[in-house]
């Protein structure tokens, strides 16, 4: 379901390439999205939360594409996406039906050796979602904020780079709390801790694979591996669907320049695996890391530190920027007085005139029924009175 407005926009792209001041407007509020998202995800707890937050995230970056033209880019990180990030939300259950149905992340702690088949396929797809080459995630996002750059988006590119070392940070928060450092674990869950059975890990593995190769499979044999080893061509998904966005392409009049590595292009590259590894080292260097001889502890007082010096932005974040109490402010308080407004008002001047009408219609109906007696000496009473009134008129008016 989240995906279905990255694909109605896609195939829409005709309709929106006639209105490209439409077009920026999507640009800008993909990319609003994708910061807002990845700095809430930042500090959240809540292992499937800060997974929620970073859906959201990615769902912005491939607005964000779309509104600055780069359609196949935005396709190509839809499926990149799909596989990666459903291998970290089957993962994150599988790390919540271990520890027996916890979520808080300060509660976990030391599990890579406990459930290590959980560990390794999300650290595989932690590596894809931070954008770190040759993992699927890597090309998809590369190529977002490299068209966006080209394209003359330079400000869509430069949030972008700011999301791209945020994605990473959280990623690798995520996978330290979770999995790296001391036990956290409640004691008396402690000695249950067990890796989940085939049924939940199978499908694990099976969506780590794409997120590992998918990437290089449907850039191949265009950039930016085809010119890396000296092969020139379009890639297997551009070509695919070239077709479908041609007509949009020409509109918006897009020139077609060649991929130059030694050039732009392979700065673009470079700068995007320097923000997604600098992102991680800085997760690395507060949350520790355990991969193989590579082991530095955490530093729990220095994010202390950081998080009382930067307070503020800290407690933004963890409050999700108080959209929730601005919308329960706006539409539960504020929204639920002014709608109780309109039900007295209903209730009381709606239904009051509607009932008011209708009751003396009632009465003038009861009181005219009156008249109806049945009885015939009543009837020519009534009638001698009308002619004795009519006369009288008529004398009246003749005397005037």
């Amino acid at each position: 379901m989240v995906n279905a407005g990255v694909y109605l926009v896609a195939r829409a792209n005709p309709i929106f390439a006639s209105a490209p001041q439409v077009m920026a407007l999507v640009a800008a509020i993909g990319i609003f999205t994708a910061i807002l998202a990845a700095s809430i995800a930042m500090t959240q707890n809540d292992i499937k939360r800060v997974l929620a937050y970073s859906t959201l995230s990615q769902l912005g970056y491939m607005f964000a594409s779309l509104g600055v033209g780069a359609f196949t880019a935005a396709i190509f990180h839809l499926m990149t996406h799909g596989f990666f990030k459903g291998l970290l939300f089957l993962g994150s259950g599988s790390v919540i039906h271990a520890v027996h149905e916890e979520q808080d992340m300060r509660r976990m702690g030391g599990l890579a050796k406990k459930i290590p088949q959980t560990y390794w396929t999300m650290l595989i797809g932690a590596i894809a979602i931070s954008g770190i080459p040759p993992l699927a995630g890597f090309f998809s996002k590369d190529e977002i904020l490299g068209e966006s750059y080209k394209l003359g988006f330079q400000w869509v590119w430069a949030i972008g780079v700011v999301v791209a070392v945020l994605t990473a940070f959280y990623m690798f928060r995520l996978i330290g709390l979770t999995f790296w450092g001391k036990s956290r674990v409640d004691p008396e869950v402690e000695p249950r801790i067990h890796e989940s059975p085939r049924v939940m890990t199978v499908p694990l593995w099976l969506l780590a694979i794409p997120s590992v190769v998918l990437g290089a499979i449907l850039s191949w044999p265009g950039p930016p591996l085809g010119p890396l080893f000296g092969v020139e061509g379009q890639g297997l998904l551009a070509g695919w669907l070239a077709p479908i966005f041609e007509h949009a392409e020409a509109l918006l009049g897009h020139p077609e320049g060649a991929f130059d590595l030694g050039g732009i292009d392979g700065l673009l590259i470079a700068i995007s695996i320097a923000v997604a590894v600098g992102g991680t080292l800085a997760a690395w260097r507060l949350f520790g890391v355990e991969i193989g001889l590579l082991r530095v502890a955490g530093r729990p007082s220095l994010v202390t530190q950081l998080s009382n010096r930067l307070w503020f932005l800290y407690r933004a974040s963890a409050n999700k920027w108080w959209f929730d109490d601005i919308n329960n402010l706006l539409f539960v308080v504020i929204g639920g007085r002014f709608a109780n407004a309109l039900a007295w008002f209903d209730q009381h001047v709606v239904d009051g005139i509607v009932n008011g009408i209708g009751a003396l219609t009632r009465r003038s109906g009861s009181d005219l029924a009156r008249v109806q007696t049945g009885r015939v000496q009543n009837y020519a009473l009534g009638i001698a009175l009308g002619l004795i009134a009519m006369a009288g008129s008529y004398f009246v008016i003749l005397g005037r």
